[in-house]
């Protein structure tokens, strides 16, 4: 005998649910999203979810997962539509709903909901800090309140503060340069929130703000100047070696060369007896070498001021700059060639490699 989902009675044979009940089901879902959505347009309150939630899971089946997949939906439609700039209001009416849904913060947000929304008030802040609405310390601060109220990881924190970033380099390079106040609003923006421009995620990797700190390495060694940075990395570094720029997800690819024996025989065969037979002649051949490019591993490229270092779980390798005789640029990487006979082929894949071009043209000099 089935058991319906629902009330757990009986239901008869083959059958999860009975049709009273899943009709009860429908209507709690219906009922709550619209109270939801009456919610956000300001004709309910947060006592009218309460009142909605206590009743529907009380007599029409409406479950903590319903609670928590309805909400996120109305959440993420809120969420588009507010505008800059915000106030707190937006901020108590969502600290409100999710008092109110009587679900755990960490549940209604399994798939990012309340994320996405923290993180588009902290945008609104950071581009009004650039458009010269909000000052730097008032705009972090803002951002401050928010977090505390809706905690998010660091990945998604660095995620909302690069976005803003990257728009307001692009921005910035529309007349084709930055300008002196421009540069200092970035540099103040970089220093304070403490933006890894060195070791940006994929995303960001061959984005404007990358462009913005390797030209700020590259100046730095024009003048002499090694620049010092504190990245942690799995590697051991050598005496007064630092790690200038880190790429992640970058593929190794190494050259493979195998060998096969060709020929072809020559001469005769007869008859000697039945079911017997004898060839004259010999074979002819030679060796034959094939060459393809193997992929290794994919990894995180290290450049330091010393050698460019690859590492992975399956393949690590140093290349020291002293060892490199020429590059191959291409738009997704770089072929290395190296000093010395019987040098095998390595091709670097998954960055563009203008910043290394340059850094290789520049440091040699030191």
């Amino acid at each position: 005998m089935g058991t319906c989902k629902y009330c757990s009675k009986s239901a008869g044979f083959f059958s999860h649910s009975h049709k009273e009940c899943e009709d009860k089901h429908n209507i709690a879902l219906n009922d709550f999203a619209a109270v939801l959505k009456s919610y956000f347009q300001g004709r309910a309150s947060a006592t009218d979810i309460q009142n909605a939630r206590a009743r529907l899971k009380a007599n029409y089946f409406l479950s903590d997962e319903d609670i928590c997949n309805l909400t996120d939906a109305e959440i993420r439609q809120y969420t588009a539509s507010i505008r800059r700039p915000f106030s707190p209001r937006q901020m108590h009416l969502m600290d409100d709903l999710l008092n109110a849904i009587g679900v755990p913060y960490n549940q209604v947000n399994a798939n990012g909901a309340v994320d996405e929304f923290t993180k588009k008030l902290m945008k609104g802040f950071m581009v009004e800090y650039f458009t010269d609405q909000l000052t730097l310390p008032v705009a972090q601060s803002r951002c401050h309140k928010v977090l505390a109220r809706f905690p998010m990881s660091q990945d998604n924190i660095e995620d909302a503060y690069l976005y803003v970033l990257n728009r307001a380099v692009t921005n910035f390079l529309n007349n084709g340069m930055i300008s002196n106040a421009e540069q200092q609003k970035i540099d103040d923006y970089v220093n304070t929130l403490a933006l890894p421009l060195n070791n940006l995620p994929s995303q960001y990797q061959d984005s404007e703000i990358s462009k913005i700190g390797q030209v700020a390495i590259i100046k730095s060694i024009q003048r002499g100047v090694v620049p010092h940075t504190n990245l942690s990395a799995p590697i051991i570094l050598g005496r007064n070696e630092t790690i200038l720029w880190i790429y992640n997800g970058v593929n190794f690819y190494q050259e493979k060369i195998t060998k096969e024996w060709v020929g072809r025989s020559g001469g005769f065969s007869f008859r000697i007896m039945k079911g017997v037979y004898y060839r004259t002649g010999r074979m002819k051949g030679h060796p034959v070498e094939h060459s393809s490019m193997e992929l290794q591993g994919q990894g995180s490229l290290f450049i330091t001021n010393k050698n460019l270092i690859f590492y992975s779980a399956s393949k690590s390798t140093k290349i020291p700059f002293s060892k490199i005789i020429g590059l191959t640029p291409y738009s997704d990487g770089v072929e290395v060639h190296k000093d010395g006979t019987n040098q095998k082929r390595m091709t670097l894949q998954g960055f563009d490699p203008w910043f290394l071009m340059n850094l290789l043209s520049q440091i040699n000099n030191l």
